[in-house]
């Protein structure tokens, strides 16, 4: 049974504006289709097209020629797989692009990603295409368009030596930033790196350098490049976003280089292709068995986009067991999958575990209210729910609690919740001295895997706040410090609101 949906959850039930937000969603798909319809079904269509798109590239001519600069007119319509509409697109690609195209989170090129320009550049005006502001900008040669560019310290090619090709998602977040340490320990040991990035909307392509190919049609075009360039190992750094095919690419990849493959796990997505193992009602299943996946994923869908619940789980457990390493970054981690894996995993943890300073103790009045910050984006797996409750309940008891969040939100909070936005890493120390917070609360309800923003508050020496499930915990218990909470509590905002004015009135100078 092969199901097709996007991934969701049940809507919050105790937020009144749940109608808003559901016709606020229908209205961007409403919204989106009308686009596609009136660039591709009319200015590019047989009937009217042969007058306005030759109209239309007149009066958008000076944005072009800025655009054309950066734009691959054979790159960009790989992208559609639909042949009728890819000949629609075929007649003004750029200006398709310029129209509609960006707003689907299409690429103009092999080595702009759109998706990674958007994370890092906040001031760009929500009308304009990511490309446009790019090469409109005064450092475009310098500005990187990729993660791979990104990377300041990345080691020039060292000839004749040894290659590692690693394949890695697009969407930013922790597991890019592990594998940019895993890659610089590569380049330590003298072997080069060749980092295949994805594309969004062709997920059977990848990017390597500026070059494409297509892992379904085109593996023989990669096995060559992959020999001319010395490949002696293939790092798979995650596979979300690709399709359920791209096990048997990687096992064809490996046979015909005749390396071995490591696969590093980040998540849950070898066993739950919703990733993070929490159900679509917003609870933590444990991997349940994939009798309860399939009526989960088939009523609120999952990040994989066409595949059968029901083989999931054995056939990518298949795919680790045909690895020459798996690698987990925390001990945590690797004794939940070693339950359902029969081989042993690597626990490779990206930053030191020492020398961070002593815990900071809080000073607060009588009547100040205690300063709790969450670090980092927050969807329902990470807690935005348990936020929204426990905020909500603030409310309701005029409790001297203030709570921000730094950084985005999945869903709407409270108006008395802060919130900041995304930020860049390199902010974070800003946004943190402005908040001034007493503690900082991280409440993810599925078990992290490791936790980059539990680092950046250790180096400040803040307390922390967690539940007892996942690496944050375990790393805290082993540091023996932070405040781990019971995980039943993360369903109970009285409870979670009454440990932490616990923990004020501790720090109260009296």
């Amino acid at each position: 049974m092969r199901i097709q949906t996007p991934s969701r959850y049940a809507p919050y039930g105790r937020k009144s504006d749940r109608i808003r937000r559901r016709l606020q969603r229908a209205l961007e798909a409403a919204a989106a289709w009308l686009g596609g319809f009136l660039v591709e079904g009319v200015l590019l269509g047989k009937i009217l097209g042969g007058v306005l798109w030759p109209a239309a590239l007149h009066v958008l001519a000076p944005r072009l020629a800025v655009m054309e600069l950066g734009f691959d007119r054979d790159f960009y319509l790989r992208q559609f797989s639909d042949e009728r509409q890819r000949e629609r697109v075929a007649r003004a690609p750029l200006l398709h692009y310029a129209l509609i195209g960006w707003r689907t989170q299409r690429a103009p090129a092999p080595g702009f990603d759109p998706a990674f320009y958007q994370r890092r550049t906040f001031d760009r005006p929500s009308g304009m295409d990511p490309l446009f502001h790019h090469l409109g900008g005064p450092d475009a040669r310098k500005s990187p368009r990729n993660e791979v560019e990104a990377r300041a310290d990345r080691a020039p090619w060292r000839e004749g030596a040894e290659a590692v090709l690693v394949f890695h998602h697009g969407r930013g977040g922790g597991s890019s930033h592990f594998l940019e340490i895993y890659e610089r320990t590569i380049e330590r040991e003298g072997r080069n790196v060749l980092r295949a990035r994805a594309v969004l909307r062709a997920p059977t392509l990848t990017v390597v350098n500026d070059r494409t190919f297509d892992l379904a049609t085109g593996l023989a075009r990669l096995l060559d490049f992959g020999r001319r360039h010395g490949v002696s190992r293939i790092v798979v750094n995650h596979i979300v976003d690709r399709p359920t095919a791209m096990i048997g690419w990687v096992r064809d990849l490996a046979k015909g280089l005749d390396v071995p493959y490591d696969v590093i796990l980040h998540d849950y997505f070898m066993l739950c292709p919703r990733v993070d193992l929490i159900t679509g009602t917003g609870e933590f299943c444990d991997a349940a068995p994939p009798e309860a996946c399939l009526g989960c994923v088939t009523k609120y869908g999952a990040e994989a986009q066409d595949f059968d619940p029901l083989s999931w789980r054995r056939d990518h457990l298949a795919f680790l067991a045909g690895a020459g390493c798996v690698i987990a970054p925390s001990r945590d981690l690797a004794t939940r999958m070693q339950r359902f894996l029969q081989r042993e995993i690597a626990v490779w943890t990206p930053e030191c575990e020492s020398g961070f300073p002593a815990e900071r103790i809080p000073r607060l009045a009588p009547d100040e209210s205690l300063r709790v910050v969450t670090l980092g984006a927050l969807n329902v797996a990470k807690g935005v729910r348990v936020v929204a409750a426990l905020a909500e309940a603030v409310d309701k008891a005029s409790a001297l609690l203030d709570i921000a969040v730094l950084g985005g939100v999945s869903e709407a909070l409270p108006a008395s919740v802060s919130v900041s936005g995304p930020y860049r890493s390199e902010e974070l120390g800003r946004l943190l001295s402005r908040a001034s917070p007493h503690l900082v609360l991280l409440p993810a309800i599925w078990p992290e895997t490791w936790s980059f923003v539990l680092t950046s508050a250790l180096e400040r020496g803040l307390p922390v706040v967690v539940f007892d499930i996942g690496a944050p915990a375990a790393r805290l218990r082993a540091l023996g410090r932070g405040h781990i909470l019971p995980v039943d509590i993360s369903n109970d905002a009285g409870k979670l609101m009454a440990a932490l004015l616990e923990l004020r009135q501790s720090w109260i100078v009296r």
